[in-house]
């Protein structure tokens, strides 16, 4: 069984050994005859220009749709792009332009807010990178130069809780700072 299986193998590597050297030719013979090499580089510059004009286009439309989902459409309700930038400089010119007090107190909210859930991400961020910092430290055997943020965070928070509303989670990782404190004073 297994002798057939490598017979019919082999035929079929051969059989098609055989047809790439057959139609190898013809291809070269049917570009050399018809095509002259300044043809082929006009042909080849075309085609260059072709798919540069084509990605550029590609790029605006996903520009394009990256702002029609920010104005809250999908990409697909979407008629066509020309919407997409009537409908982004409608609301532009809406927010740039509120009306009464409240509309303007509205915006200035909104954009606190979206600053403020920056600021907020940045900082768990920075708190897990630490973390990961502070396990690499604790592998090493090195102790920890510097005050983290999270740290920094939690005095802030038992600062303003009396100790008998500090949480339980809170209680030992203060007790844990005041210990090293004392550790690096001696």
């Amino acid at each position: 069984m297994k002798k057939f299986l490598k017979a019919i193998l082999f035929l079929c590597a051969l059989s098609s050994l055989a047809y790439a050297d057959e139609a190898a030719p013809v291809v070269a013979e049917g570009t050399a005859s018809t095509m002259s090499t300044e043809d082929q580089k006009d042909a080849m510059d075309i085609l260059e220009r072709m798919r540069a004009k084509i990605e550029k286009e590609e790029e605006e439309k996903a520009k394009l749709a990256a702002e029609a989902r920010e104005l809250g459409v999908s990409p697909s309700e979407v008629a066509s792009m020309d919407n997409v930038e009537e409908m982004i400089e409608a609301k532009r010119a809406e927010e740039a332009k509120p009306k009464t007090e409240a509309e303007k107190l509205e915006l200035t909210r909104k954009k606190a807010l979206n600053k403020l859930d920056f600021y907020e991400r940045v900082v768990r961020s920075v708190a897990r990178e630490e973390a990961e910092v502070a396990g690499y430290y604790e592998i090493m055997g090195e102790e920890k130069a510097r005050p983290s943020i999270m740290d920094e965070q939690k005095a802030e928070v038992t600062e303003q809780a009396s100790p008998a509303e500090v949480p339980q989670e809170a209680a030992p990782a203060e007790a844990n700072a005041q210990e090293k404190a004392v550790e690096q004073t001696k």
